[in-house]
């Protein structure tokens, strides 16, 4: 079992406040994007594909509203490279959920069987993903077809290591990934649960999710896992805390 952290894009933002109810409104922050490859004796899980590799080429990135920029330092293609995988050694896709900077590279991994919580499904391939604060232009190169939708806690390969558990409240289906390492000890990937550890301290949620109550019931169950299993819990998002997080190719064991 190894557990590799990709560096999937920075997002700059000039109104901090619209990701964290604790910032102050017009505030500068910026954003880590992480996308995580997992390699499982049965098999490699790619969770995650972060902000399209393509901004890569753009040297000031790309705006993608008045106060949000995205830029991407390093690819996600070069990073697997690195490790030594192939995007056709990857068979499974797995996504916390539909928004941009969560998707940019689904097409890098088109035959990989694409796992999603159902709720998430039917809200991003419904009638009006817009509602959900989804773009379907955001994720179009998924093919539905492979697409292999999940409810609530999922084990992957079938020996409690790799396991989906449901944190909806973000968007209608947002999940998490708890990963059992021998040597690390659980690690729960908890995506956009919340945007710092200051506001998952404080079941601080955000304005901009699809459900208030159903954030903060996920936060709750994130803190209890952390507590009742010694897990250890990685914020997508929190810039400071993912500093001290090691990137491939180094590997968590």
């Amino acid at each position: 079992m190894r557990l590799y952290v990709l560096d999937t894009g920075l997002i700059e933002s000039t109104d901090y406040a619209m990701w964290s109810p604790t910032a102050d409104p017009g505030s500068y922050g910026e954003l880590s994007v992480r996308s995580y490859l997992i390699v499982h004796p049965q098999g490699a899980m790619l969770w995650d594909t972060g902000i399209d590799d393509g901004v890569a080429g753009a040297p000031t990135g790309r705006r993608i509203a008045p106060t949000i920029v995205f830029r991407v330092p390093r690819t996600l293609r070069g990073q697997l490279d690195e490790i030594g995988i192939a995007p056709g050694d990857i068979d499974y896709l797995g996504l916390s959920h539909l928004h941009v900077d969560h998707v940019g590279n689904v097409d890098l991994v088109p035959r990989a069987t694409v796992l999603l919580q159902r709720a998430e499904f039917d809200a991003g391939f419904g009638p009006d993903p817009q509602r959900f604060t989804l773009d379907p232009a955001a994720y179009a190169a998924l093919d539905p077809a492979w697409i292999n939708t999940v409810d609530g806690e999922h084990d992957v390969f079938g020996d409690g290591l790799v396991t989906t558990l449901s944190l909806p409240g973000h968007t209608p289906g947002h999940q998490g990934l708890l990963v059992m390492l021998p040597q690390t000890g659980p690690v729960l990937l908890a995506g956009d649960v919340a945007y710092s550890a200051r506001d998952y301290a404080q079941a601080a949620v955000r304005a901009g999710n699809v459900d208030i109550e159903a954030s903060r019931l996920s936060i709750e169950r994130t803190q209890t896992i952390e507590r009742e299993l010694g897990a250890t819990v990685w914020l997508h998002h929190d810039l400071d805390a993912q500093r001290a997080i090691q990137t491939a190719p180094y590997a968590y064991r």
